[in-house]
């Protein structure tokens, strides 16, 4: 109840999209996961990762990069720092050709992003 709490006065607004919407995102990229093919493991890696990457753009914070916009975020918060593992495979996966994944790969990429998203407070 306490985190909750903290979460609704201090997540930050998100201007653009409506968190229901981001929500609904959300949805589809766990059904994605859910399908275990490797092939819908890594497009759900790289939909959260852009989804995360969009949120990120939403709440205000500056940067050319999702590298840079992350570097921001953990400042303020830090548990956030957990989507880097999630956003390092996601830049295998789109400039290694012969990178495969596996679906433990997949699933904990695709948590250390809804790790940061729930710590933003939109999921």
């Amino acid at each position: 109840v306490i985190r909750k709490i903290r979460i609704f006065f201090h997540r930050p607004d998100v201007l653009g999209t409506s968190r229901e919407e981001l929500k609904k995102q959300w949805q589809s990229i766990e059904e994605l996961l859910g399908r275990g093919d490797e092939m819908s493991g890594k497009f759900a890696v790289i939909e959260a990762d852009k989804l995360l990457d969009h949120a990120l753009k939403s709440i205000g914070l500056g940067g050319d990069t999702m590298g840079e916009r992350l570097k921001l975020v953990v400042y303020k918060y830090p548990r956030v720092r957990r989507a880097w593992q999630g956003h390092l495979i996601r830049n295998k996966l789109v400039h290694d050709m012969s990178y495969h994944l596996n679906k433990e790969t997949a699933r904990s990429a695709v948590a250390s992003f809804r790790e940061a998203l729930t710590e933003l407070g939109i999921l």
